[in-house]
Protein backbone atom coordinates (compact mmCIF):
# COMPACT_ATOMS: atom_id res chain seq x y z
CA UNK A 1 0.00 0.00 0.00
CA UNK A 2 2.98 2.59 0.88
CA UNK A 3 4.42 1.32 -2.01
CA UNK A 4 1.54 2.59 -4.22
CA UNK A 5 0.89 5.89 -2.19
CA UNK A 6 4.66 6.33 -3.22
CA UNK A 7 4.56 5.75 -6.49
CA UNK A 8 1.86 8.06 -7.08
CA UNK A 9 3.38 10.84 -5.35
CA UNK A 10 6.38 10.58 -7.57
CA UNK A 11 4.28 10.32 -10.62
CA UNK A 12 2.34 13.71 -9.73
CA UNK A 13 5.90 15.72 -9.01
CA UNK A 14 7.25 14.12 -12.53
CA UNK A 15 4.34 15.30 -13.83
CA UNK A 16 3.89 19.08 -11.82
CA UNK A 17 7.69 19.40 -13.44
CA UNK A 18 7.28 18.20 -16.78
CA UNK A 19 4.00 21.16 -17.51
CA UNK A 20 6.13 23.70 -15.34
CA UNK A 21 7.53 26.78 -17.03
CA UNK A 22 11.31 26.97 -17.77
CA UNK A 23 13.09 30.14 -18.70
CA UNK A 24 12.33 29.26 -22.85
CA UNK A 25 8.81 28.79 -21.94
CA UNK A 26 7.42 31.39 -19.43
CA UNK A 27 3.84 32.16 -20.67
CA UNK A 28 3.34 34.67 -17.61
CA UNK A 29 6.56 36.79 -17.84
CA UNK A 30 5.40 39.19 -20.75
CA UNK A 31 7.97 41.99 -20.49
CA UNK A 32 9.63 42.96 -23.56
CA UNK A 33 12.70 45.11 -24.52
CA UNK A 34 11.71 48.68 -25.76
CA UNK A 35 13.72 48.08 -28.98
CA UNK A 36 10.78 45.47 -29.51
CA UNK A 37 7.15 46.29 -31.31
CA UNK A 38 3.80 44.79 -31.38
CA UNK A 39 2.21 44.42 -34.91
CA UNK A 40 -0.88 43.15 -36.27
CA UNK A 41 -0.60 40.65 -39.59
CA UNK A 42 -4.34 40.15 -40.54
CA UNK A 43 -4.11 36.33 -42.41
CA UNK A 44 -3.99 36.04 -45.99
CA UNK A 45 -6.08 33.16 -45.58
CA UNK A 46 -9.37 34.42 -43.87
CA UNK A 47 -8.44 37.82 -42.80
CA UNK A 48 -8.20 37.08 -39.09
CA UNK A 49 -5.92 39.74 -36.99
CA UNK A 50 -3.00 37.70 -35.80
CA UNK A 51 -0.41 40.15 -33.73
CA UNK A 52 3.28 39.55 -33.53
CA UNK A 53 6.78 40.37 -31.87
CA UNK A 54 8.88 42.62 -34.14
CA UNK A 55 12.62 43.64 -33.99
CA UNK A 56 13.69 45.46 -37.32
CA UNK A 57 17.27 45.13 -38.00
CA UNK A 58 18.90 48.34 -38.63
CA UNK A 59 21.53 46.91 -41.09
CA UNK A 60 20.29 46.24 -44.42
CA UNK A 61 20.77 42.96 -45.72
CA UNK A 62 20.38 40.98 -42.29
CA UNK A 63 19.27 37.61 -40.93
CA UNK A 64 15.92 36.88 -40.16
CA UNK A 65 15.17 34.73 -36.83
CA UNK A 66 11.30 33.62 -36.48
CA UNK A 67 11.06 32.00 -33.42
CA UNK A 68 7.69 30.29 -32.92
CA UNK A 69 6.00 30.30 -29.45
CA UNK A 70 5.55 27.01 -27.11
CA UNK A 71 2.82 24.36 -27.30
CA UNK A 72 0.96 26.88 -24.26
CA UNK A 73 1.84 30.54 -25.18
CA UNK A 74 1.38 33.10 -27.18
CA UNK A 75 2.99 35.44 -29.30
CA UNK A 76 3.28 37.77 -25.84
CA UNK A 77 5.31 34.98 -24.01
CA UNK A 78 8.89 35.99 -22.95
CA UNK A 79 11.43 34.70 -25.88
CA UNK A 80 15.61 34.71 -24.38
CA UNK A 81 16.42 34.58 -27.94
CA UNK A 82 15.30 38.70 -28.63
CA UNK A 83 18.30 39.83 -26.64
CA UNK A 84 20.47 37.98 -28.86
CA UNK A 85 18.78 38.58 -32.09
CA UNK A 86 18.86 42.62 -31.09
CA UNK A 87 22.55 42.44 -29.90
CA UNK A 88 24.03 40.58 -32.85
CA UNK A 89 21.10 43.06 -34.90
CA UNK A 90 18.98 39.83 -36.32
CA UNK A 91 15.75 41.01 -37.81
CA UNK A 92 13.56 39.11 -35.40
CA UNK A 93 9.80 37.74 -35.23
CA UNK A 94 7.66 35.99 -32.51
CA UNK A 95 4.00 35.21 -34.40
CA UNK A 96 0.66 34.45 -32.96
CA UNK A 97 -0.31 31.60 -34.89
CA UNK A 98 -3.61 31.19 -33.29
CA UNK A 99 -2.41 31.20 -29.64
CA UNK A 100 -2.61 27.87 -27.14
CA UNK A 101 -2.25 24.59 -28.89
CA UNK A 102 -5.68 23.82 -27.43
CA UNK A 103 -8.41 24.94 -30.01
CA UNK A 104 -9.98 23.99 -33.78
CA UNK A 105 -7.96 26.56 -35.37
CA UNK A 106 -4.34 26.18 -33.62
CA UNK A 107 -2.49 22.92 -33.43
CA UNK A 108 -0.54 22.78 -36.94
CA UNK A 109 -4.19 23.57 -38.73
CA UNK A 110 -4.19 24.95 -42.01
CA UNK A 111 -4.81 28.82 -40.66
CA UNK A 112 -1.47 28.38 -38.39
CA UNK A 113 0.77 27.31 -41.28
CA UNK A 114 -0.47 29.95 -43.06
CA UNK A 115 0.03 32.73 -40.23
CA UNK A 116 3.59 31.61 -39.91
CA UNK A 117 3.99 32.08 -44.01
CA UNK A 118 2.54 35.42 -43.16
CA UNK A 119 4.65 36.29 -40.71
CA UNK A 120 7.57 36.04 -42.67
CA UNK A 121 6.29 37.79 -45.88
CA UNK A 122 5.59 40.85 -42.85
CA UNK A 123 9.50 40.55 -41.25
CA UNK A 124 10.60 40.66 -45.35
CA UNK A 125 8.92 43.02 -46.07
CA UNK A 126 9.13 45.60 -43.06
CA UNK A 127 12.70 44.74 -41.81
CA UNK A 128 16.24 44.82 -43.58
CA UNK A 129 16.06 41.31 -44.37
CA UNK A 130 18.60 38.81 -46.37
CA UNK A 131 15.84 36.60 -47.79
CA UNK A 132 18.53 34.06 -48.52
CA UNK A 133 18.96 33.88 -44.50
CA UNK A 134 16.00 33.06 -42.73
CA UNK A 135 15.78 30.73 -39.72
CA UNK A 136 13.05 29.10 -37.77
CA UNK A 137 13.39 28.17 -34.42
CA UNK A 138 11.37 26.41 -31.99
CA UNK A 139 10.95 24.46 -28.78
CA UNK A 140 8.14 21.92 -28.10
CA UNK A 141 5.07 23.21 -29.60
CA UNK A 142 7.01 25.69 -31.10
CA UNK A 143 9.08 22.72 -32.36
CA UNK A 144 5.98 21.03 -33.89
CA UNK A 145 5.55 24.50 -35.75
CA UNK A 146 8.82 24.72 -37.30
CA UNK A 147 8.56 20.83 -38.38
CA UNK A 148 5.10 22.05 -39.94
CA UNK A 149 7.11 25.50 -41.70
CA UNK A 150 9.80 22.70 -42.79
CA UNK A 151 7.06 20.48 -44.06
CA UNK A 152 4.88 23.31 -46.01
CA UNK A 153 6.32 26.32 -46.45
CA UNK A 154 7.75 28.08 -49.46
CA UNK A 155 10.60 30.83 -48.67
CA UNK A 156 13.96 29.42 -49.09
CA UNK A 157 14.25 29.38 -46.00
CA UNK A 158 18.09 28.04 -44.57
CA UNK A 159 17.63 26.65 -41.26
CA UNK A 160 14.69 24.86 -39.38
CA UNK A 161 15.78 24.15 -35.61
CA UNK A 162 13.13 22.23 -33.71
CA UNK A 163 13.85 21.61 -30.25
CA UNK A 164 12.05 18.54 -28.45
CA UNK A 165 9.22 18.83 -31.12
CA UNK A 166 6.21 16.81 -31.37
CA UNK A 167 5.97 15.53 -35.09
CA UNK A 168 2.88 12.82 -34.38
CA UNK A 169 0.25 14.40 -32.75
CA UNK A 170 -1.92 11.02 -33.19
CA UNK A 171 0.64 9.55 -31.05
CA UNK A 172 1.59 12.09 -28.99
CA UNK A 173 -2.43 11.88 -27.59
CA UNK A 174 -2.09 8.26 -26.71
CA UNK A 175 1.74 8.86 -25.00
CA UNK A 176 0.02 11.97 -23.20
CA UNK A 177 -3.27 9.83 -21.81
CA UNK A 178 -0.46 7.39 -20.49
CA UNK A 179 1.59 9.70 -18.54
CA UNK A 180 -1.94 11.75 -17.45
CA UNK A 181 -0.67 15.14 -19.00
CA UNK A 182 -3.10 17.84 -19.63
CA UNK A 183 -1.50 17.69 -23.45
CA UNK A 184 -4.28 14.84 -24.55
CA UNK A 185 -7.32 17.16 -23.45
CA UNK A 186 -5.94 20.10 -25.72
CA UNK A 187 -4.66 17.67 -28.57
CA UNK A 188 -8.31 15.81 -27.99
CA UNK A 189 -9.76 20.05 -28.10
CA UNK A 190 -8.07 20.62 -31.27
CA UNK A 191 -9.14 18.02 -33.36
CA UNK A 192 -13.04 18.15 -32.44
CA UNK A 193 -14.52 21.48 -32.41
CA UNK A 194 -16.92 20.94 -29.57
CA UNK A 195 -17.47 23.61 -27.53
CA UNK A 196 -18.90 20.88 -24.92
CA UNK A 197 -15.67 19.29 -24.27
CA UNK A 198 -14.19 19.11 -21.03
CA UNK A 199 -11.34 17.54 -18.90
CA UNK A 200 -12.77 14.20 -18.40
CA UNK A 201 -15.43 13.98 -21.07
CA UNK A 202 -12.85 14.18 -24.71
CA UNK A 203 -11.94 12.27 -27.30
CA UNK A 204 -9.55 12.51 -30.30
CA UNK A 205 -10.48 12.63 -33.66
CA UNK A 206 -7.52 10.80 -35.36
CA UNK A 207 -7.92 11.94 -38.78
CA UNK A 208 -7.83 15.26 -37.95
CA UNK A 209 -4.22 14.81 -35.96
CA UNK A 210 -2.63 13.11 -38.35
CA UNK A 211 -3.56 15.53 -40.90
CA UNK A 212 -2.02 18.37 -38.42
CA UNK A 213 1.11 16.16 -37.74
CA UNK A 214 4.36 16.96 -40.11
CA UNK A 215 5.43 12.86 -39.66
CA UNK A 216 2.55 12.16 -41.60
CA UNK A 217 3.15 15.21 -44.52
CA UNK A 218 5.14 14.10 -47.64
CA UNK A 219 8.86 15.97 -47.22
CA UNK A 220 9.47 18.73 -49.87
CA UNK A 221 12.74 17.12 -51.05
CA UNK A 222 13.67 19.14 -53.85
CA UNK A 223 12.45 22.47 -52.05
CA UNK A 224 14.74 21.38 -49.17
CA UNK A 225 18.06 20.02 -50.61
CA UNK A 226 19.49 23.76 -50.06
CA UNK A 227 18.19 23.95 -46.19
CA UNK A 228 19.08 22.15 -43.22
CA UNK A 229 17.17 20.78 -40.36
CA UNK A 230 18.26 20.34 -36.77
CA UNK A 231 16.59 18.31 -34.45
CA UNK A 232 17.41 18.94 -30.72
CA UNK A 233 15.92 16.21 -27.55
CA UNK A 234 16.80 15.52 -24.02
CA UNK A 235 17.73 12.09 -23.45
CA UNK A 236 15.21 12.02 -20.08
CA UNK A 237 12.13 14.09 -21.95
CA UNK A 238 9.84 11.89 -21.93
CA UNK A 239 10.42 10.92 -18.06
CA UNK A 240 11.25 14.40 -16.63
CA UNK A 241 9.33 15.65 -19.91
CA UNK A 242 6.52 15.58 -21.54
CA UNK A 243 7.13 14.33 -25.14
CA UNK A 244 9.73 10.95 -25.32
CA UNK A 245 12.64 11.32 -27.71
CA UNK A 246 10.86 8.01 -29.56
CA UNK A 247 9.54 11.51 -31.54
CA UNK A 248 12.40 12.79 -33.06
CA UNK A 249 14.46 9.77 -33.43
CA UNK A 250 11.01 8.05 -35.77
CA UNK A 251 10.66 11.60 -37.04
CA UNK A 252 14.66 12.29 -38.56
CA UNK A 253 14.38 8.53 -40.01
CA UNK A 254 11.39 9.45 -41.77
CA UNK A 255 13.01 12.50 -43.46
CA UNK A 256 15.98 10.57 -44.40
CA UNK A 257 13.93 7.77 -46.05
CA UNK A 258 12.11 10.47 -48.09
CA UNK A 259 15.13 11.64 -49.13
CA UNK A 260 16.72 8.57 -50.07
CA UNK A 261 15.06 5.51 -49.32
CA UNK A 262 17.94 2.91 -50.35
CA UNK A 263 20.36 4.89 -48.25
CA UNK A 264 19.17 2.44 -44.83
CA UNK A 265 22.78 3.06 -43.12
CA UNK A 266 22.19 6.74 -43.01
CA UNK A 267 19.11 5.35 -40.65
CA UNK A 268 18.84 5.51 -36.79
CA UNK A 269 18.73 1.99 -36.13
CA UNK A 270 15.45 0.58 -34.33
CA UNK A 271 18.22 -1.28 -31.08
CA UNK A 272 19.52 2.59 -30.99
CA UNK A 273 16.41 3.87 -30.72
CA UNK A 274 15.04 1.38 -27.92
CA UNK A 275 18.16 1.54 -25.89
CA UNK A 276 17.89 5.35 -25.80
CA UNK A 277 14.22 5.30 -25.16
CA UNK A 278 14.69 2.60 -22.24
CA UNK A 279 17.78 2.91 -20.68
CA UNK A 280 17.94 7.06 -21.00
CA UNK A 281 21.31 6.55 -22.45
CA UNK A 282 23.76 5.71 -25.02
CA UNK A 283 26.61 3.30 -24.16
CA UNK A 284 29.39 4.96 -26.40
CA UNK A 285 33.23 6.29 -26.57
CA UNK A 286 32.18 10.01 -27.94
CA UNK A 287 32.91 12.89 -25.30
CA UNK A 288 31.73 15.54 -27.47
CA UNK A 289 29.47 17.81 -25.81
CA UNK A 290 26.57 21.14 -26.18
CA UNK A 291 26.42 24.10 -23.84
CA UNK A 292 28.48 21.95 -21.35
CA UNK A 293 26.11 19.09 -21.80
CA UNK A 294 27.08 15.55 -23.02
CA UNK A 295 26.00 14.48 -26.64
CA UNK A 296 24.54 10.82 -26.22
CA UNK A 297 23.77 10.23 -29.67
CA UNK A 298 24.27 12.36 -33.01
CA UNK A 299 23.61 11.42 -36.71
CA UNK A 300 23.24 13.38 -39.49
CA UNK A 301 22.17 12.75 -43.45
CA UNK A 302 24.50 14.06 -45.69
CA UNK A 303 24.27 18.07 -44.93
CA UNK A 304 20.46 18.21 -45.13
CA UNK A 305 19.46 16.62 -41.49
CA UNK A 306 20.69 15.96 -37.83
CA UNK A 307 20.05 15.12 -34.92
CA UNK A 308 21.36 15.71 -31.63
CA UNK A 309 20.08 13.72 -28.24
CA UNK A 310 21.76 15.61 -25.75
CA UNK A 311 22.05 15.20 -21.22
CA UNK A 312 18.93 16.55 -20.62
CA UNK A 313 14.76 16.55 -20.48
CA UNK A 314 12.15 18.90 -22.11
CA UNK A 315 14.00 21.90 -23.31
CA UNK A 316 15.71 24.45 -25.33
CA UNK A 317 19.13 25.10 -24.78
CA UNK A 318 18.96 28.62 -25.32
CA UNK A 319 22.56 29.38 -25.79
CA UNK A 320 23.58 27.19 -28.60
CA UNK A 321 19.85 28.15 -30.37
CA UNK A 322 21.42 30.92 -32.78
CA UNK A 323 24.40 28.83 -33.36
CA UNK A 324 23.80 27.83 -36.85
CA UNK A 325 22.96 31.44 -37.97
CA UNK A 326 27.02 31.79 -38.23
CA UNK A 327 27.39 29.08 -40.72
CA UNK A 328 29.55 30.11 -43.93
CA UNK A 329 28.31 30.03 -47.33
CA UNK A 330 31.74 28.22 -49.57
CA UNK A 331 32.30 27.20 -53.46
CA UNK A 332 34.81 24.53 -53.84
CA UNK A 333 36.72 24.12 -56.56
CA UNK A 334 38.77 20.73 -57.13
CA UNK A 335 39.26 17.98 -59.22
CA UNK A 336 38.81 13.99 -58.46
CA UNK A 337 39.69 14.27 -54.58
CA UNK A 338 37.55 17.18 -54.19
CA UNK A 339 34.79 15.26 -56.60
CA UNK A 340 35.24 11.37 -54.84
CA UNK A 341 32.41 10.11 -52.65
CA UNK A 342 34.52 9.94 -49.46
CA UNK A 343 36.47 12.82 -50.88
CA UNK A 344 37.89 15.55 -48.60
CA UNK A 345 35.16 17.91 -49.36
CA UNK A 346 32.39 15.30 -48.11
CA UNK A 347 34.60 15.47 -44.93
CA UNK A 348 34.36 18.85 -44.42
CA UNK A 349 31.02 18.44 -44.43
CA UNK A 350 30.66 15.80 -41.84
CA UNK A 351 32.89 18.09 -39.52
CA UNK A 352 31.38 21.25 -40.37
CA UNK A 353 27.53 20.76 -40.78
CA UNK A 354 26.36 23.92 -40.41
CA UNK A 355 28.17 24.94 -43.09
CA UNK A 356 26.56 25.74 -46.76
CA UNK A 357 28.98 23.87 -49.66
CA UNK A 358 28.46 24.41 -53.13
CA UNK A 359 31.21 22.08 -54.65
CA UNK A 360 32.02 22.12 -58.14
CA UNK A 361 34.99 19.57 -57.97
CA UNK A 362 35.17 17.79 -61.44
CA UNK A 363 37.71 13.90 -61.66
CA UNK A 364 39.97 15.40 -64.43
CA UNK A 365 39.73 19.38 -63.91
CA UNK A 366 42.35 21.43 -64.49
CA UNK A 367 43.51 25.01 -63.59
CA UNK A 368 43.90 26.05 -67.49
CA UNK A 369 44.22 23.48 -69.96
CA UNK A 370 41.82 21.19 -71.61
CA UNK A 371 42.48 18.31 -70.02
CA UNK A 372 41.48 14.88 -72.35
CA UNK A 373 40.50 18.18 -74.82
CA UNK A 374 37.32 18.96 -72.88
CA UNK A 375 36.47 22.91 -72.23
CA UNK A 376 34.75 21.44 -69.03
CA UNK A 377 37.61 20.51 -67.19
CA UNK A 378 39.36 23.67 -67.54
CA UNK A 379 38.63 25.92 -64.86
CA UNK A 380 39.41 29.43 -66.28
CA UNK A 381 36.89 28.85 -68.84
CA UNK A 382 34.00 27.80 -66.43
CA UNK A 383 34.84 29.81 -62.82
CA UNK A 384 32.29 32.49 -63.91
CA UNK A 385 29.36 29.85 -64.17
CA UNK A 386 30.86 27.98 -60.79
CA UNK A 387 30.48 31.58 -59.22
CA UNK A 388 27.14 32.30 -60.88
CA UNK A 389 25.57 29.11 -59.55
CA UNK A 390 27.00 29.29 -56.16
CA UNK A 391 26.29 32.64 -55.44
CA UNK A 392 22.34 32.35 -56.69
CA UNK A 393 21.93 28.50 -54.97
CA UNK A 394 24.06 29.88 -51.77
CA UNK A 395 22.66 33.33 -51.53
CA UNK A 396 25.79 34.90 -51.54
CA UNK A 397 29.73 33.87 -51.21
CA UNK A 398 31.93 33.71 -47.72
CA UNK A 399 34.36 31.63 -48.97
CA UNK A 400 36.12 30.03 -51.97
CA UNK A 401 38.79 27.29 -51.71
CA UNK A 402 40.41 26.03 -54.73
CA UNK A 403 42.50 22.69 -54.74
CA UNK A 404 44.01 22.04 -58.84
CA UNK A 405 47.10 21.59 -59.83
CA UNK A 406 47.31 17.47 -59.83
CA UNK A 407 45.99 17.28 -63.49
CA UNK A 408 47.72 20.32 -64.59
CA UNK A 409 51.24 18.30 -63.42
CA UNK A 410 50.38 15.25 -66.04
CA UNK A 411 52.58 14.29 -68.15
CA UNK A 412 51.05 15.56 -71.24
CA UNK A 413 51.43 18.82 -70.09
CA UNK A 414 55.19 18.62 -69.06
CA UNK A 415 56.17 21.26 -71.71
CA UNK A 416 53.72 23.61 -70.06
CA UNK A 417 54.72 23.38 -66.47
CA UNK A 418 55.59 26.97 -66.27
CA UNK A 419 52.29 28.31 -67.26
CA UNK A 420 50.63 26.41 -64.12
CA UNK A 421 51.59 29.50 -61.99
CA UNK A 422 50.41 32.36 -64.55
CA UNK A 423 47.31 30.37 -64.75
CA UNK A 424 46.20 30.37 -61.39
CA UNK A 425 47.14 33.86 -61.05
CA UNK A 426 44.90 34.45 -63.75
CA UNK A 427 41.77 32.35 -62.04
CA UNK A 428 42.12 34.56 -58.85
CA UNK A 429 42.30 37.90 -61.11
CA UNK A 430 38.89 36.60 -62.78
CA UNK A 431 36.78 35.63 -59.30
CA UNK A 432 38.19 39.06 -57.90
CA UNK A 433 36.97 40.75 -61.14
CA UNK A 434 33.55 38.66 -60.37
CA UNK A 435 29.93 40.57 -59.06
CA UNK A 436 29.45 37.69 -56.85
CA UNK A 437 33.27 38.69 -55.73
CA UNK A 438 32.97 42.45 -55.75
CA UNK A 439 29.81 42.30 -53.58
CA UNK A 440 30.69 40.11 -50.89
CA UNK A 441 34.45 40.02 -50.68
CA UNK A 442 34.45 36.76 -49.44
CA UNK A 443 38.27 35.01 -48.49
CA UNK A 444 39.56 32.99 -50.97
CA UNK A 445 41.76 30.05 -49.76
CA UNK A 446 44.47 28.31 -52.10
CA UNK A 447 45.06 24.93 -51.26
CA UNK A 448 48.41 23.35 -52.47
CA UNK A 449 48.21 20.36 -54.64
CA UNK A 450 48.89 16.84 -52.68
CA UNK A 451 51.96 14.91 -53.40
CA UNK A 452 51.71 12.36 -56.00
CA UNK A 453 53.34 8.83 -55.61
CA UNK A 454 56.74 7.55 -57.91
CA UNK A 455 56.00 6.45 -61.49
CA UNK A 456 56.43 2.59 -60.64
CA UNK A 457 53.14 2.38 -58.83
CA UNK A 458 51.41 5.49 -60.93
CA UNK A 459 49.20 5.49 -64.33
CA UNK A 460 51.70 6.66 -67.23
CA UNK A 461 50.17 9.97 -68.03
CA UNK A 462 50.51 10.70 -64.50
CA UNK A 463 54.97 9.87 -64.58
CA UNK A 464 57.12 13.21 -63.96
CA UNK A 465 54.21 14.01 -61.56
CA UNK A 466 55.72 14.29 -58.28
CA UNK A 467 58.77 16.04 -59.48
CA UNK A 468 56.45 18.50 -61.12
CA UNK A 469 54.03 19.39 -58.30
CA UNK A 470 57.12 19.53 -55.90
CA UNK A 471 57.99 22.13 -58.16
CA UNK A 472 54.90 23.81 -58.42
CA UNK A 473 53.44 24.10 -54.70
CA UNK A 474 56.02 26.69 -53.48
CA UNK A 475 55.35 28.94 -56.17
CA UNK A 476 51.46 28.49 -55.52
CA UNK A 477 52.10 30.08 -51.96
CA UNK A 478 53.88 33.42 -53.88
CA UNK A 479 50.50 33.71 -56.23
CA UNK A 480 48.37 33.59 -53.55
CA UNK A 481 50.58 36.15 -51.71
CA UNK A 482 50.57 38.32 -54.27
CA UNK A 483 46.26 38.40 -54.80
CA UNK A 484 46.06 38.60 -50.97
CA UNK A 485 44.40 35.07 -50.29
CA UNK A 486 45.54 32.46 -47.61
CA UNK A 487 47.59 29.34 -48.70
CA UNK A 488 46.90 26.28 -47.29
CA UNK A 489 50.11 23.77 -47.55
CA UNK A 490 48.93 20.19 -47.48
CA UNK A 491 52.09 19.17 -49.59
CA UNK A 492 54.59 19.10 -46.55
CA UNK A 493 52.69 17.49 -44.17
CA UNK A 494 51.25 14.56 -46.74
CA UNK A 495 54.68 13.74 -48.35
CA UNK A 496 55.66 11.47 -45.68
CA UNK A 497 52.43 9.47 -45.23
CA UNK A 498 51.84 9.75 -49.34
CA UNK A 499 52.97 6.28 -50.18
CA UNK A 500 50.72 4.56 -47.22
CA UNK A 501 47.99 6.90 -47.60
CA UNK A 502 47.46 6.71 -51.82
CA UNK A 503 48.04 3.27 -53.00
CA UNK A 504 47.70 4.62 -56.51
CA UNK A 505 49.96 7.55 -55.66
CA UNK A 506 46.94 9.98 -56.32
CA UNK A 507 44.05 9.23 -54.66
CA UNK A 508 44.24 8.24 -50.57
CA UNK A 509 41.47 6.21 -49.41
CA UNK A 510 39.34 7.37 -47.13
CA UNK A 511 41.68 7.69 -44.10
CA UNK A 512 44.09 9.92 -46.37
CA UNK A 513 40.58 12.03 -47.23
CA UNK A 514 39.81 12.63 -43.68
CA UNK A 515 43.29 14.03 -42.79
CA UNK A 516 43.24 16.33 -45.82
CA UNK A 517 39.86 17.01 -44.89
CA UNK A 518 40.87 18.27 -40.74
CA UNK A 519 44.37 19.76 -42.13
CA UNK A 520 42.35 22.17 -44.48
CA UNK A 521 39.64 23.12 -41.71
CA UNK A 522 42.07 23.68 -39.21
CA UNK A 523 43.02 26.97 -41.54
CA UNK A 524 39.44 27.93 -42.36
CA UNK A 525 38.93 27.94 -38.68
CA UNK A 526 41.21 30.83 -38.14
CA UNK A 527 40.66 33.91 -38.25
Amino acid sequence: MKLGVISIYMLCITNAFAQSEAKWDNTKNKEWPNECQKVIIPSSLDGEKQSAIFYPSTKDNSPLIVSLHTWSGNYTQKDTLVIDCIKRNYNYIHPDFRGPNRTFMATGSKYVIQDIEDAIAYAIKNGKVNINNIHVIGTSGGGHATLLTYMNTNYPVKTFSAWVPIPDLKKWYYESEGRGTKYSFDIASSTVNDSKFNNKNYYLNEEEAIKRSPFHMPTPVEKRKRSKLYIYAGIHDGYTGSVPISQSLNFYNKIVSEFDSLDTEALIPQKDILEMVTSRNFVSDSKDTIADRLIHYKKSYKDLVKITIFEGTHECLTDVALNQVMSSNILVVGDSNGAKQNGWVNQLRKTNFQDFIYNTSISGNTIGFDNLNQEKLNTLRNIDNYMDEANKKLGGLDKIVIMLGTNDCKAVFEKRKREIPSNMNKLLRKIKAHPAYIKNKPQIYVISPPPCGEDHIMKEKYYGSSKRVHWLFPKFQKVAASNDCKYIDIYTKLSPLWPILAKDGIHPEEEGQIIMSKLIDEQLKLP
